[in-house]
């Protein structure tokens, strides 16, 4: 009987010292402590914060004549901007869209004879539209080609006989001259105003073509003949 009891305790001893080691193995392989934090709070961290104001596509929407009214989000229809002519002071109509959340607009004014000489960025995720700095560059007739991204603006005016070519930048609000022409060559093949004939296209986002006149009448000669000034050369840039 002695011998049976001493059995049964020495069987729950190995029993306990079993679970014993059981739990400590388990514990070793996969203590809690050891997993690391930065994998589990990028996975589960609720307190993280979502960004705000990320405007993915938009959708603008303009009345027939093409005033601008209404910013809206292109995925769900969410008005965006609900009144562009109170933000901006003035009827807007697009002139450039150079990314998702910047679009460039100019004041509408149709039937003007005025040459364009106000760009405005309207900055649809902190809801601002402000002229751009560049706009004094735009004060007199000529030409003006943007490029296919539409991010810059080839600029060439009658000012000075059109000897100079210049590039806008319409994300960063800035302006450089990137060809100016000696006395006897023009980027202005014909006389002023209606008459104006420049020959300037972008080739890709980053190359520009550009031709070159020969400078013999001055802008509004009343002697101005009929015919554009002679091409002495047709040149490409690479911005």
């Amino acid at each position: 009987m002695k011998s049976t009891k001493l059995l049964l305790v020495l069987s729950l001893a190995v029993i306990l010292l079993t679970a014993c080691d059981l739990k400590v193995n388990i514990n070793s392989n996969g203590n809690l402590n050891k997993l690391p934090e930065v994998s589990i709070n990028a996975t589960n961290n609720t307190n993280t914060e979502k960004p705000v104001n990320i405007v993915t596509a938009s959708e603008i929407v303009s009345t027939t004549d093409g005033v601008i009214s209404q910013i809206k989000n292109a995925t769900d229809g969410t008005v965006l901007i609900a009144n562009v002519k109170e933000l901006c002071g003035q009827d807007m109509a697009l002139y450039a869209k150079p990314s998702t959340e910047v679009i460039i607009l100019t004041p509408y004014n149709p039937g003007s004879d005025k040459p364009l000489n106000e760009l405005d960025a309207l900055d649809i995720a902190k809801k601002t539209c402000i002229k751009l700095d560049v706009s004094k560059e735009l004060s007199d007739f000529g030409a003006r080609i943007l490029s296919p991204d539409q991010t810059k603006l080839a600029i060439a005016l009658e000012t000075n006989e059109a000897k100079e070519l210049k590039l806008i930048d319409l994300i960063n609000d800035s302006a450089k001259v990137l060809v100016t022409l000696p006395e006897d060559e023009t980027l202005n093949g014909g006389y002023g105003a209606l008459s104006n004939n420049f020959g300037i296209k972008w080739i890709d986002d980053k190359t520009l073509q550009y031709t070159v006149f020969k400078d013999t009448v001055k802008n509004y000669d009343k002697e101005a003949p009929s015919k554009v000034e002679d091409v002495l050369q047709v040149r490409v840039l690479k911005i």
